[in-house]
């Protein structure tokens, strides 16, 4: 075994061994992005989330952003975010967001590089307070030849900056590390598939979560 998968091995050890609760998931994503002027478009995704442990669907997200790219490799944007929640087909909470962000691309040799710094204003009807989350993101794409295949590689975090009454904590909260291969089956058409890891930290004696998803995703640039 060579050093480096070694050391990446030894690091997931401690994470693996801590997680005292896992679950079996299935995300998809459908996503359509339309442009509405010279480096201006607009994003619209929602995200379906099942889960055994939930009984299958547990969540809904309906995710609006438009964005500007103002200069090369810079973009930036803002959007609105409906969340909804459910237990074995009963509603549980809902969530609005107004999300801004700032998004960084480029490359290193052939490896295509994006990023982006997100901050989410977050409210729910059971409380009356804001809450304000960070959600950096950075994402590896390595096209395979010249192929329509890159493999896809990304790591992001979901830090909470302030305590609400309606439950939520100050800290780092979650992580979610993905990899997969795209396939881009043609000018318009992407779709990407693999596995993504979520770990969500424990709070108040609550319990670490670690989720094993598979993350599918079709995507439509108009």
């Amino acid at each position: 075994m060579s050093r480096l998968p070694f050391c990446l091995f030894a690091l997931l050890l401690p994470a693996t061994a801590l997680a005292q609760e896992e679950d079996q998931e299935l995300w998809l994503t459908g996503a359509v992005s339309v442009p509405l002027g010279e480096g201006t478009k607009f994003e619209f995704d929602t995200v379906s989330r099942f889960g055994n442990d939930p009984g299958g669907l547990y969540e809904i997200e309906i995710n609006t952003l438009v964005a500007h790219q103002v200069a090369k490799g810079v973009t930036i944007g803002g959007g609105y975010v409906r969340n909804i929640n459910y237990s074995r087909g009963t509603v549980t909470r809902t969530e609005d967001r107004l999300r801004v962000q700032v998004g960084l691309s480029g490359a290193a040799g052939a490896v295509k590089l994006s990023g982006r710094m997100r901050l989410e204003s977050r409210w729910r009807p059971d409380g009356d307070d804001t809450g304000y989350r960070l959600r950096p993101q950075i994402k590896a794409t390595l096209p395979l030849g010249d192929s329509a295949f890159s493999l896809v590689g990304s790591h992001e975090s979901l830090i909470p900056l302030n305590d609400t009454d309606w439950g939520e904590e100050r800290g780092y909260d979650r992580m979610r590390n993905f990899v997969g291969v795209n396939w881009k089956a043609s000018k318009l058409l992407a779709i990407e598939a693999g596995y993504l890891n979520q770990y969500r930290f424990g709070r108040g004696g609550d319990r670490d979560v670690m989720d094993h998803a598979l993350a599918m995703s079709v995507g439509l640039s108009l």
